[in-house]
């Protein structure tokens, strides 16, 4: 009997490899997410030490001059966070739309690969009773021989 050959093999392949771009994209986006919420802690952490400094001028005593250095310097921050996290939405976002694509890619390829798997059984099954076929037929044939002779 001749060698099982999936009809869908192309299509599979096809599929497989949409699903590793896909894939591909969305491990970009969680990058970009996770770029975007270390800049937003990083901001965060660097308002805190600005806050500290700032409290520590004003027990020593600073000028106006510099209070209002200071005052820039986070709101500077705050600016810099608010438009971070808007960023940060909108990647967030993206990264969910982007894993949808990738379950229903991954969907895709898994059906093909159920269908693969029950036509390979159903080959099987044809395989087996072919060979056991032509056993019957060896063993008729052994047998009318032996009558025969």
């Amino acid at each position: 009997m001749k060698k099982f050959q999936f009809s869908l093999d192309h299509v599979r392949d096809y599929r497989d490899r949409l699903l590793d771009e896909e894939t591909g994209k969305l491990q970009r986006l969680q990058a970009e997410r996770d770029r975007l919420e270390q800049q937003i802690n990083q901001l965060k952490t660097d308002f805190a030490q600005v806050s500290e400094e700032m409290r520590k001028a004003q027990a020593e005593g600073i000028t106006a001059l510099e209070l209002r250095g200071f005052s820039m310097q986070l709101e500077s921050i705050r600016m810099q966070v608010r438009e971070l996290t808007e960023q940060l939405e909108a990647a967030k976002a993206r990264v969910e739309q982007q894993t949808r694509v990738v379950v229903a890619a991954n969907q895709e390829v898994s059906k093909l690969d159920k269908l693969r798997d029950r036509q390979y059984e159903d080959w099987q099954a044809g395989v087996r009773k072919a060979e056991e076929e032509r056993i019957e037929e060896l063993v008729s044939q052994s047998h009318i021989r032996k009558t025969a002779g």
